[in-house]
């Protein structure tokens, strides 16, 4: 039996030009988890992360607070575990999300710009989802489905011995595992994605015979009136 801890990256720069980022806030977070990791976990076998730069940042603090420097860790880089692209998603969608910029300034004209965006990305998701204008896109949902699947196979397959493996990794692919191995429908994805907080952990326990979710999106790491100004979705 192996568990692995998928970890979701601390908050990027939502609303500039450069998102792959982290944020101080989510450099925060990142250490604190790494606090937290070290007081429950002996150790990891294995560790991998996506090739984004938000998802070594995240690893870095970490593990620099779990006890290990990211270059002692020896990770494994794996661009399979990468976030879908959701800037295309939302320019293929509307032409007003061209870029950051352009985007953010649309999105503050209208009156409540928090339900405005949330309904507009959901419909631009569902639009990828459905898979009627595939062309439109430089991966599809179906590559996106079988590149994070597939990447899960791998280091399980790859390491069969190991116990213990930590995944550095984003909100899509974590949503995408969770809702396959719940059973929910994808076109609900975006229901999950939207609850997943920055540094949450989902747990996911693989044996012989099956795979299932131990626990989705944990953050108790982050609640208390010490740490729960470390809670954000973005």
């Amino acid at each position: 039996m192996a568990i692995v801890y998928l970890i979701r990256h601390g908050q990027a720069s939502f609303g500039k030009d450069n998102y792959d980022e982290l944020s101080e806030l989510g450099q925060s977070q990142a250490a604190r988890l790494g606090v937290v990791l070290a007081q429950r976990i002996p150790q990891f076998d294995v560790i991998t992360l996506g090739s984004m730069w938000r998802h070594q940042q995240t690893a870095t603090h970490c593990l620099a607070e779990f006890g290990v420097t990211y270059q002692d860790a020896q990770p494994r880089v794996d661009a399979g575990w990468n976030e879908y692209d959701h800037q295309e998603i939302l320019r293929v969608y509307r032409p007003e999300f061209e870029n950051a910029t352009k985007m953010t300034a649309f999105i503050r004209q209208q009156e409540n710009p928090k339900r405005f965006f949330e309904a507009e990305f959901n419909a631009a998701i569902n639009r990828w989802i459905a898979g009627d204008n595939d062309g439109d896109y430089s991966e599809t949902w179906s590559d996106f489905s079988r590149r994070v699947h597939g990447a899960l196979d791998k280091v399980l397959s790859n390491h069969s011995s190991a116990k213990s493996i930590a995944v550095f990794t984003s909100g899509g692919p974590i949503s995408l595992l969770s809702q396959s191995l719940l059973g929910v429908p994808a076109q609900h994805i975006m229901r999950m994605n939207w609850t997943l907080m920055n540094c949450g952990v989902t747990k996911v326990v693989t044996t012989d015979s099956r795979r299932f979710i131990a626990s989705l999106n944990e953050h108790t790491h982050f609640e208390g009136p010490d740490n729960k100004w470390l809670i954000t979705y973005t």
